[in-house]
């Protein structure tokens, strides 16, 4: 984690009040995150650090692009992202267990590294469904290659034939008109 030392914020020292940090988020960040669905990315990560005398809260606002596999042509595409986040920091001995939004931090500790909070807040922004957007005439920016091939495999696939419950036909009638 080396080289994610850009991503501390040392907090003590600074006064009590609001403090800005900027961070932008590119190939490099990403590449010291293994495995995730976000390999690269054009982002903006501003951290405001609001020091109070018992506590400290941490804003996240991260805004910009993630390049990501289409779930349907499995081509990348840049999906924009947005997302504004809170995480607490807390003073104290040992680290106690009060949810995923509160960070326990001795009295000794100087400084606290953002870059996982930042990651996984971007990952978090990444929608489930993650497929092409729609261009302004309404047609799907997915590789129209692969959506032939999806199409003729989905057609040409000979369905067995079922025996099936006649009180179910209805339901099915309607799923199928979607």
């Amino acid at each position: 984690m080396g080289g994610l030392s850009t991503y501390n914020i040392a907090f003590k020292g600074l006064a009590l009040g609001t403090h800005e940090f900027d961070f932008e988020i590119n190939k490099r960040f990403f590449d010291y995150f293994d495995g995730g669905i976000a390999e690269d990315g054009n982002i903006d990560a501003k951290v405001v650090l609001e020091k109070q005398s018992a506590l400290m809260v941490l804003w996240f606002h991260v805004s910009g692009t993630v390049k990501i596999q289409c779930d349907r042509c499995l081509d990348l595409y840049d999906q924009p992202i947005s997302s504004e986040n809170r995480v607490f920091i807390k003073y104290g001995e040992s680290s106690f267990e009060d949810g995923d939004d509160v960070i326990w931090v001795t009295t000794n500790d100087h400084q606290v590294n953002v870059a996982q909070m930042i990651y996984d807040f971007i990952i978090l922004a990444i929608p489930i469904r993650q497929i092409h957007p729609k261009d302004k005439n309404g047609k799907s920016l997915c590789n129209p290659e692969m959506l032939k091939k999806l199409k003729n495999l989905t057609h040409t696939q000979e369905k067995p034939e079922e025996k099936t419950d006649s009180r179910w036909d209805d339901l099915k009638k309607l799923l199928e008109n979607e």
